[in-house]
């Protein structure tokens, strides 16, 4: 037969053990949450790669090209580099077919400063025909980057999903 502890002896132990156990599940759930946010000061900025063009896997044909040789505009590939010093680069490279099957290739450049919040993301940008910065606003989804990419083909915006 075993001896009769106190009952202050017998809650003593598993509450010691419950209190340490509480600032560490508290920790693990701050960082997870943190990570899992993409705009934290713990996530890793990096580059992203275009997966879709207005919801067609990449290459993608988004505007012309009903028939064969018909005059069409296609997204080949893109890349959306963030870095931590809140500079950002946008690049869509684009193949432009003419109604003889004929074609020619460009890349569509951005380059400027974003700022985020929550997950929302504001790439400011310069274009060639205006005095001001525009912005465009990239959301985040799902672990997916998505931004409407503005004059593609110089009048054309195109919704660009990176991954």
């Amino acid at each position: 037969m075993l001896p009769a502890l106190p009952m202050r002896a017998v809650f003593r132990a598993p509450r010691r053990a419950l209190l340490r156990a509480v600032p560490i599940a508290l920790a693990a759930m701050t960082l997870t949450a943190c990570t899992d946010d993409p705009f934290s000061p713990y996530w890793d900025r990096g580059t992203y790669y275009l997966q879709y063009a207005n919801n067609r896997p990449v290459p993608a044909i988004v505007s012309g090209g009903v028939g064969a040789n018909s005059a069409r505009l296609e997204v080949t590939r893109g890349t959306l580099t963030l870095r931590r010093d809140h500079s950002y680069q946008l690049l869509v490279e684009v193949r432009e077919w003419s109604a003889g099957g004929q074609f020619y290739e460009t890349t569509k450049a951005y380059a400027g400063r974003y700022e985020n919040d929550d997950r929302a993301l504001y790439l400011t940008y310069y274009d060639a025909h205006d005095y001001y910065s525009s912005v465009m606003v990239a959301n985040w989804r799902n672990g997916r980057l998505e931004v409407v990419v503005p004059n593609v083909d110089g009048r054309q915006d195109v919704l660009c999903v990176f991954e």
